[in-house]
């Protein structure tokens, strides 16, 4: 059963929540009928409006015209169509059987004399649920209460390995602070990208993606100083979706252009990081990791074939991690006209690390050689992103590896 979603509101795609919180957020206002949602797993492109599966206090109005950017999709050769999404996709049952489950636990009778102490406990519970329904909202919806302001450390460092003739692999930190009486502001923008293509075209195809993403950051800091919180959140995750789109049509277009660069792409993650919060833009199989507190975890979740298989049962991961197929890719720069990135949020406290790589370090390190690498470094992000980079290659190097680390202090 479908149990994790992702959400627009106030044009902001926020998630992934259970189906029960969809609920609760619908009754409380956080999501209204024309919200788009979609199951984890799915492209946004297979969203539909939330009225369609939450019933709403009010009618619910009628559907939005289609944006025009699905004439992106028509436009591509018939090859690259994707089937169409059918117009009641069954993962709607999921919601609707949440509702249900939901609505016979708050389901309560009320009987003679008691009546009145029966009701107030429904109203004790349903406050009581509200308020763990609240607190697990923060951890999804960004608030710049939330994100404490961090000093960063970065460090990088990229190999070919012991097998390719030729790396790959690009990569991007751009860093900037700045002091104001209200204190000190540490802002990054950080790419790792993993082309694809071969010799005469994969360098290239990740390159492009540096070059359109090195256009980001700077627009956005004559603004911070003018902006509130929400719209300089809002403008940040917009300026990094951008980049990305842009390095899409200029993959797409030299590869038609010139057949040499035929059938290029690029897998990228993309972190924009500022004054403590991390916005993350993910297409492929490149991923970031989130330490804190001696825990590790995996933000991103890789957008490929056997990934795919593993959220739908049909594979352990033990299995999907030797499958032939684990490589195939959904989603990468280049490879479709309309680009579908994964989208991530995490804030950063004092202590935390944050690692971005391509897939040649998650072939031969494993999560917890990781995180004991992290356990024993210093504060010295060059020092992690040398190490990880070395053990990719004493695993075998069978690919190119690059590796930034953050230290957050």
């Amino acid at each position: 059963m479908i149990d994790r979603w992702y959400f627009t509101h106030g044009g902001q795609t926020l998630g992934p929540v259970t189906a029960a919180q969809l609920r609760q957020l619908a009754m409380s206002g956080r999501l209204e009928p024309n919200d788009l949602i979609w199951p984890e797993g799915r492209q946004q492109g297979d969203a539909v409006p939330a009225h369609a599966a939450i019933e709403f206090k009010t009618s619910s109005p009628p559907l939005a015209k289609k944006p025009d950017w699905l004439d992106d999709i028509r436009a591509a050769p018939a090859t690259e169509r994707k089937p169409a999404a059918p117009a009641r996709p069954d993962w709607l049952e999921d919601v609707r059987a949440a509702e249900e489950d939901e609505q016979a636990f708050l389901s309560l009778e009320f009987d003679g004399d008691k009546a009145e102490d029966e009701e107030e406990i429904a109203k004790q519970l349903l406050a009581d649920l509200d308020e763990v329904d609240d607190a697990e909202m923060t951890e999804f919806i960004p608030e710049s209460s939330q994100a404490a302001s961090c000093r960063l450390v970065i460090g990088s460092a990229t190999t070919r390995g012991g097998v390719r003739d030729l790396n790959e692999d690009s990569l991007l930190v751009q860093q900037c602070t700045w002091s104001t009486g209200e204190g000190q502001h540490d802002v990054a923008l950080l790419v790792v990208a993993d082309g694809m293509g071969g010799h005469a075209a994969g360098d290239r195809a990740s390159g492009l993606v540096i070059r359109s993403l090195g256009n980001v950051l700077m627009p956005l800091l004559r603004p911070a100083f003018t902006q509130s919180s929400a719209e300089a959140s809002a403008s940040r995750a917009k300026a990094l979706e951008q980049g990305l789109q842009e390095a899409n049509r200029l993959v797409r277009q030299i590869a038609q252009e010139n057949t040499a660069c035929k059938g290029m792409g690029s897998t990228a993650v993309a972190l924009l990081i500022w004054d403590g919060q991390a916005i993350i833009r993910l297409v492929g199989d490149c991923r970031v990791y989130h330490w804190r507190g001696g825990k590790l975890t995996q933000v991103t979740r890789d957008q490929t074939l056997v990934e795919r298989m593993v959220e739908l049962g049909q594979l352990s991961p033990t299995e999907a991690a030797t499958h032939p197929r684990r490589n195939e890719v959904a989603q990468a720069v280049g490879k479709y006209a309309l680009l579908e990135p994964g989208r991530y949020e995490v804030s950063l406290d004092s202590g935390d690390w944050l690692v971005a790589s391509s897939d040649g370090l998650q072939a031969h390190v494993s999560d917890s050689a990781l995180a004991e690498a992290i356990a024993k470094t210093s504060s010295s992000a060059a020092e992690l992103a040398d190490r990880l980079v070395e053990l990719a290659n004493q695993g075998g190097g069978s690919d190119n590896c690059t590796v930034i680390a953050v230290r957050c202090v």
